[in-house]
């Protein structure tokens, strides 16, 4: 009996410890479930206004990497920086010297076509109607085309941008090429004009006129016959010297009878006077009259400046002077090319006028004009070439009145009237007047 009930109480003591411990595992489990977190907004909030963000650096320690800005030039192969030849290299160091001072700038130059269909100004227009992102910063462009790309909006005006003694110390063809409505739009970079070279073995003194060519022994060879169906530059120093441009009266056209007249009877008594060759509308570049100079077949020619600079060695005995025209030496017709300004946010600018400032240095310009055997546009420039070489002098004086091709609407037109006419003259297919009333018709 006693067994029985220890054994009942054994029971309700187990019962009862088991009910304790579960309702204690039921309170520790509720104790180590994780607390509710409040839900993370869909935005992060943005820091206040003047709130400093804390600069961190990546976790190996570099630091990063800067950002870099690419000035894009435009250029063709001539004015491309290279090692292959001592005018490319003297830009590819002037590069150096730039990205060496801006560490954050890169130049990269794209070389074009100079002219024509995918040329620099075409593509400059075109770019500029369909993606305006992708223009350059700065453009090599002949100065003959400056005017179109000023006209189109996409040159842009240098006058606040350019240090005034900068501009004052350009030749004045220089600073009349680059100028359009009263603003300076480029820097031209190089010239080249033509001039007359004579045999010093045949002829002591040239002539300064045309009184003195026409009573001078020949051959006197000049490019007559034009290039591509338009008349040279050559015709242009003798026509400007007998009717300045511009006229006094602004819508007085660029052609007049009288003068037209003069310049053409000149070629027609050149050619009767056995002077110039019967055949000298044969020779369309100075280049072509150069070559048969130097073979022995003329005593005077028109030659570049670029030529006779290039070919020093082959001219013994040959000196230079300049162009004759009616009353005395007539003012050379400058070509060349400029550099422009293309980019219009202020910081790009600000770095591209900086590169053309260093590059138009009279030390940079100068050096990169003697080793391409161009003339330089900056009077300084021309100082830092060897002032004791007579020819050095000499294109001082050519620079120092030289003019820039005459800007007329219908220059196309009108150029190719005037070869028309001049190679009706020199064959005797119509008298200087006749030629002169056809041309002028022609042009209206």
């Amino acid at each position: 009996m006693h067994t029985h009930r220890t054994s009942w109480l054994a029971i309700v003591l187990l019962l009862l410890f088991g009910a304790a411990a579960a309702l204690l595992t039921a309170c520790d489990l509720d104790s180590v479930q994780p607390t509710p977190l409040p839900e993370t907004p869909a935005d992060t909030p943005e820091p206040l206004p003047d709130a400093t963000p804390i600069a961190t650096e990546p976790v190996d320690g570099t630091p990063p990497a800067p950002s870099v800005i690419t000035m894009t030039i435009w250029t063709t192969e001539a004015f491309s920086p290279t090692q292959t030849i001592t005018s490319g290299q003297i830009l590819l160091d002037q590069v150096a010297l730039f990205e060496a001072a801006h560490p954050d700038v890169r130049l990269e130059f794209i070389v074009k076509k100079p002219y024509g269909k995918g040329g620099i100004l075409d593509f400059l227009l075109t770019t500029q109607a369909v993606v305006p992102a992708l223009l350059p910063d700065l453009v090599f462009l002949d100065v003959d085309e400056l005017g179109s790309a000023v006209q189109a909006g996409v040159a842009q005006p240098l006058n606040d941008l350019v240090p005034p003694q900068l501009t004052a110390d350009l030749y004045p063809f220089a600073q009349e090429a680059g100028t359009f409505g009263g603003q300076l739009y480029a820097l031209q970079f190089q010239a080249n004009l033509d001039h007359l070279a004579y045999n010093t073995g045949r002829l002591t003194i040239p002539p300064r006129s045309w009184p003195g060519v026409l009573s001078s022994a020949g051959p006197y060879i000049f490019p007559a016959g034009g290039q591509a169906g338009l008349v040279n530059d050559d015709f242009f120093i003798q026509y400007l010297a007998v009717r300045p441009w511009p006229a006094p009266n602004a819508d007085e056209p660029f052609l007049q009878e009288d003068g037209l007249t003069a310049v053409l009877q000149y070629y027609q008594d050149g050619v009767t006077r056995g002077v110039f060759p019967a055949d000298v509308v044969g020779y369309h570049t100075t280049d072509d009259c150069w070559r048969d100079y130097l073979a022995g077949e003329a005593i005077l020619t028109h030659v570049s400046a670029h030529r006779y600079l290039t070919d020093g060695d082959q001219r013994p005995g040959t000196a230079m002077a300049p162009i004759p025209a009616i009353n005395g030496p007539g003012a050379a017709i400058s070509r060349g090319w400029s550099l422009a300004l293309i980019a219009t946010e202020a910081t790009r600018q600000s770095l591209a006028v900086e590169f053309m400032i260093q590059l138009m240095s009279p030390e940079s310009v100068g050096t990169w004009n003697l080793a391409a055997d161009y003339l330089p546009t900056r009077q300084a420039a021309l100082e830092s070439w060897d002032e004791e070489d007579s020819y050095t002098r000499f294109a001082d004086q050519l620079l120092q009145t030289a003019r820039p091709r005459p800007r007329i609407v219908n220059y196309t037109q009108v150029a190719a009237a005037l070869q028309t006419a001049v190679e009706n003259v020199i064959t005797g297919a119509a008298t200087p007047e006749e030629a002169a009333a056809q041309a002028i018709e022609a042009t209206q």
